[in-house]
């Protein structure tokens, strides 16, 4: 277990990798975490993490050989993925997600998976266009006016929000039925209120700080 309780970690995956968020998410979560193979990715690109986790299935054969102050962290079992091993082994202030969205859509369902039945701190995943975390069972949220906000349900879920322009009242969500993208905020408050886990709120990526300062402090 890594214990970095008052701190950041920024995870970082396998997937599509855009330099410029891994430099934003590492200034606001200075610890870096690979995922398995995602530690050669790091030292590509001049990244050297704290440590590597997962099955180690994927990393090059003499990478500890190679960077012998990288801690790593093998868990042999595929009954799940590199990030839920991450997640589970690391203790932090909250998480940021590099790496995990875009190229196979299946790790990308993988990763949103993990992060909603992960319930020890926030983990924010970022892409190309957004920032994706597990709503809580109420947040607070200061954004603009006009500011695009997405709810999707990853199981069924009953959702109340205000400041949206089209608001919801104990409604219920579902991934087969009723979704709740591309909603928009009118008020500079918006309030969200579940009954359960199991629901997406993505958000414009521009707005990772503003959610951590509401969801973290």
């Amino acid at each position: 277990m890594i214990e970095l309780k008052e701190l950041g970690v920024t995870f970082l995956g396998g997937g599509e990798l855009n330099i410029d968020d891994l430099i934003i998410a590492k200034k606001l979560a200075p610890k870096l975490i690979a995922a398995d193979g995602a530690a050669d990715l790091a030292i590509k690109n001049g990244f050297v993490p704290t440590a590597v986790i997962g099955d180690m299935d994927s990393i090059s054969k003499d990478f500890f050989k190679q960077h012998l102050g990288i801690l790593s962290l093998h868990e042999k079992e595929q009954e799940t993925t590199d990030f839920d091993k991450c997640l589970r082994n690391v203790v932090a202030k909250f998480g940021i997600g590099v790496g995990f969205l875009g190229a196979r859509i299946d790790h990308e369902l993988a990763a949103f998976n993990s992060i909603l039945t992960h319930s020890d701190y926030p983990v924010f995943l970022i892409g190309t266009q957004d920032v994706i975390f597990s709503c809580p069972s109420y947040i607070e949220l200061n954004l603009p006016i006009g500011t695009r906000v997405s709810l999707f349900p990853l199981r069924e879920v009953c959702v109340s929000a205000k400041g949206l322009v089209w608001n919801l009242k104990k409604e219920l969500l579902s991934p087969l039925e009723r979704i709740g993208t591309s909603n928009l905020s009118n008020l500079s408050r918006v309030s969200i209120e579940t009954d359960n886990n199991g629901l997406l709120l993505i958000l414009p990526k521009s707005f990772l700080q503003v959610l951590i300062n509401d969801l973290v402090g």
